[in-house]
């Protein structure tokens, strides 16, 4: 019954790379990242080292967030 099991590797970070419109925050919800990113996938860390979305980060550390942003939001 091996052959009945699908062994697609693709992780749900790699399905959303592939889309045309992916955002960072979308990326940033996936429980996954840290092991994606451990794992030096290539299309994510691609990603990430991108301008746009370095400034994204460096604002999303040095900024406090919102407070009326949902709290489970974040403190994420």
């Amino acid at each position: 019954m091996f052959w009945k099991f699908d062994l697609n590797t693709t992780s749900h970070v790699d399905k959303l790379l592939d889309k045309e419109d992916v955002t960072l925050q979308e990326l940033m919800d996936e429980d996954d990242i840290l092991q994606e990113c451990k794992a030096q996938n290539r299309k994510l860390l691609d990603f990430l080292c991108q301008q746009h979305c370095m400034e994204q980060l460096v604002t999303l550390i040095t900024h406090e967030p919102p407070l009326d942003m949902d709290e489970k939001v974040r403190f994420k």
